[in-house]
């Protein structure tokens, strides 16, 4: 059993070996895209088959899940699948309002007739609704006019549709394709302009991802109903996670998360489009405006960002401090984003250990990375940091990372998002951790 000792726990890692039976080698693209997981485009998705094996491996039906960290909602769908009531946080709307499309089933029948009603408007001619999307200069940038107007055109025939649920499946089918319909550059997740794109049909491309969407649907609403899961609660809040959570002490059964990375505050620019497109509307996206109308004001709020002035609090571990301290003669500016994220995930972790159960775990999934040639040890930071709030009894399985949906490249100077063609490209993300602690 690891001690508090840092060059233990040090020790520890570099002895580790990867996991066959946790880096899911075998698992087809459909195992992971299956049920409502292959709804909407999200970056660093962890596979489903993780939080499988989590949930059987350590709850019964019935039990309470958190994922404080819950991104598009994938330990959600699992937990309700198997029959497990779930709850997640999330900082991002755009995360939000994903998982809680994904994690709601549709009775098929009245989704495939609010399909086929849709499919007949959208055959008649396209005609400007509304010029707020046309005037604005953001969306300008992102989008011709031509498109715009198309977009706008399907945008107020899905928002004719009366059955909310309904309404916001159609919505994200909507947000999936603004990508597609956008100049960005498919191959790219940072924001970047393909000049030469072209673009396709925006009727097409919605018609097409809401059938395969309207496919998963089915099967998820089957499953759930033979399993007598349909009514299994799936709970999806705004939260921001370093702040006290909204649960009572030792009420958790399980927690399952994979918390962010130390540059996180790109998952803002990531969904700006969504955002922005949103932003306006009041009806289904009460509150978007005040995120699309200031995205500095929006990336405050993401776990270690620039954007924070220096945080008070402590980091919790001596291989953190070193790190910052290591960086702080390379990159101020980046030791700050550094210890930010640190000291984000030691208020994190603290909550985590809180809303636990006794003799209940916490499971977390993290990898490591590199900034300005300086190892970025998260996972063992994180090691750390749950054994010094309480946390005992550690077990670190190391997994090879396969089909994780993220960008393998990352700049080794700024850390970010990056392409092949990068000279300072560095493969990141080939392994990663899963730290089963117990309360």
């Amino acid at each position: 059993m690891l001690t508090l000792d840092t060059r233990k726990i040090m020790k520890t890692f570099v002895s580790l070996k990867p996991e066959a039976v946790w880096s899911f080698k075998n698992v087809a693209r459909s195992e992971t895209t299956a049920l409502t997981h292959s709804y909407h485009r999200y970056p660093a998705k962890f596979i489903p088959n993780i939080v499988e094996k989590l949930l059987n491996d350590f709850t019964k039906k019935g039990d309470l899940i958190l994922d404080p960290f819950g991104g598009c909602g994938t330990t959600l769908v699992e937990s309700k699948r198997l029959g497990r009531r779930s709850v997640c946080f999330d900082i991002n709307p755009v995360a939000k309002f994903i998982a809680e499309v994904k994690v709601t089933p549709i009775n098929p029948t009245k989704l495939n007739s609010e399909f086929e009603k849709l499919q007949s408007r959208l055959s008649k001619k396209k005609k400007v609704v509304s010029n707020y999307h046309l005037n604005n200069d953001r969306i300008l940038y992102w989008f011709d006019k031509k498109t715009i107007k198309e977009l706008d055109f399907v945008y107020s025939e899905i928002k004719k549709i009366k059955n909310k649920d309904i309404r916001k499946f159609f919505l994200c089918a909507f947000s999936h394709n603004l990508k597609n319909s956008s100049r960005w550059l498919m191959k790219s997740i940072k924001p970047t302009i393909d000049k030469d794109k072209n673009i396709p049909s925006v009727v097409k491309n919605l018609l097409k991802h809401s059938r395969s969407m309207i496919k998963k649907n089915t099967q998820f609403y089957s499953l759930l109903k033979t399993e007598g899961n349909l009514k299994t609660s799936a709970k999806v809040l705004l939260r921001d996670s370093t702040k006290k959570f909204s649960l009572k002490n030792n009420e958790v059964d399980l927690i399952i998360t994979s918390p962010p990375y130390v540059t996180s505050y790109e998952y803002a620019d990531l969904h700006q489009l969504s955002l922005l497109w949103f932003g306006n509307d009041k009806k289904d996206f009460k509150g978007w405006y005040k995120f699309s109308s200031n995205f500095t004001d929006f990336r405050k709020n993401f776990i270690g960002t620039s954007y924070k002035n220096k945080q008070k609090g402590e980091i919790g571990s001596q291989i953190g401090s070193n790190i910052t301290d290591n960086l702080y003669s390379l990159d101020k500016a980046l030791s700050k984003d550094v210890s930010n994220y640190f000291i984000d995930m030691n208020l994190a972790f603290r909550e985590m250990h809180r809303v636990l159960k006794k003799g209940k775990h916490a499971c977390i999934v993290i990898g490591n990375t590199e900034l300005r040639g300086v190892a970025i040890l998260n996972a063992e930071v994180a090691t750390e940091q749950m054994l010094k709030v309480g946390f005992k009894n550690p077990r670190i399985i190391k997994r090879e990372v396969g089909n994780k949906m993220i960008t393998p490249w990352r700049d080794t100077n700024t850390g970010k998002f990056t392409s092949m063609r990068n000279p300072n490209k560095k493969h990141a993300y080939e392994y990663e951790y899963v730290l089963i602690m117990e309360k």
